[in-house]
């Protein structure tokens, strides 16, 4: 009974002295009692109230905490030159910015306490950090020199180094989102290879798209003159065409006048082989009287200018048309009638 009631007046005694802790929107409490041994999570953004004789209290800020190690000591966790310093696959020396993103695991808040660290800033510094800075490590050691200036590879190793440094530190209670690359510099002989290198891929760049551009434009100049060709050709090809057309129509026109001429001329030569046939046969003479007759019958006779010498001549004309067969034609003319 008075052990009971002793009991009683200490739990009274420590209720009495209990103490309020409060824990932030973004952080988890951890109570751990003395005397059992045992430990409570406090959810975030409550207030709490511990007796300090027989409990612990820590809290962890459970949000998202960045380890920066960097070559520039404004940029880093650490004022000095805290960046990652490794060998490249085939042997270079390199140095590159890392940031890691994690965060704690609430639910393994007290573990982390009990095991780990008692602070946030404690499980960055004494599991974060180093694990970090060797694990990263490992991974980019696995890229040459070449590769790591290539950023699809070199984002693929910080997925990798996410991957290989998340599992590492998950039994710790802490969860990594990413491992990002910063800048990174070899030592300054290879970089300085490096860049003359570089500074040639860009000059053998820069001429191959000048020469690209003049192909480019050598094509369209061939485009064009072929264009120029093809339309004098079209026009040539038109003007022989209109000057052949024209040369057809006049050969034949000329050959049509050669026709006719050559008909008019076949007509007149007919035309006189049947005269001179007429003329050569028994009917030739009289036709000849016939056309004498009609063409002294369109004339007058007249007398004959005189002579030299005085004398007139005197033409009998009766005479002269029975010598030329006219008389003997008009009378057998007359006795056919």
């Amino acid at each position: 009974m008075k052990t009971t009631i002793a009991v009683l007046a200490f739990s009274l005694l420590t209720l009495s002295a209990c103490t309020p802790h409060t824990t932030q929107a973004t952080e988890v409490g951890v109570r751990f009692n003395k005397i059992t041994g045992s430990t409570e999570i406090a959810d975030p953004g409550a207030t709490y109230f511990i007796a300090p004789i027989v409990n612990d209290w820590a809290t962890f800020d459970t949000s998202t905490q960045n380890l920066v190690m960097s070559a520039k000591v404004e940029a880093g966790d650490r004022k000095e030159k805290d960046d990652l310093r490794f060998k490249t696959r085939d042997g270079n020396d390199i140095e590159t910015d890392v940031t890691v993103r994690w965060r704690i695991d609430p639910t393994r808040a007290a573990s982390v306490w009990k095991l780990v660290a008692p602070t946030t800033e404690a499980l960055k510094e004494r599991v974060v950090r180093p694990q970090a800075r060797a694990y990263v490590r490992d991974v980019l050691n696995r890229l040459d020199s070449e590769e790591y200036y290539n950023p699809d590879l070199r984002f693929a190793a910080a997925r990798d180094a996410t991957d290989v440094l998340a599992r590492i530190l998950k039994p710790y209670g802490i969860i990594v989102d990413q491992v990002i690359l910063g800048d990174f510099s070899f030592k300054p002989d290879y970089q300085m290879l490096i860049n003359k290198r570089k500074e040639a891929e860009k000059q053998a760049e820069k001429l191959e798209a000048e020469i690209l551009a003049t192909l480019e434009a050598n094509k369209a100049n061939l485009q064009q003159k072929v264009a120029e060709l093809t339309e004098q050709l079209t026009r040539a090809t038109g003007d022989f065409e209109q000057a052949k057309r024209a040369a057809d129509a006049y050969v034949v026109r000329r050959q049509q006048e050669a026709q006719a001429t050559l008909a008019e001329k076949s007509a007149v030569a007919q035309g006189i082989q049947k005269e001179r046939a007429a003329l050569n046969g028994s009917a030739g003479d009289a036709y000849v009287s016939l056309q004498l007759i009609d063409a002294l019958q369109k004339k007058e006779i007249r007398q004959i200018p005189k002579l030299p010498g005085g004398a007139n001549v005197i033409i009998d004309g009766n005479k002269l048309l029975q010598q030329l067969g006219v008389i003997q034609y008009e009378q057998k003319k007359d006795q056919d009638k």
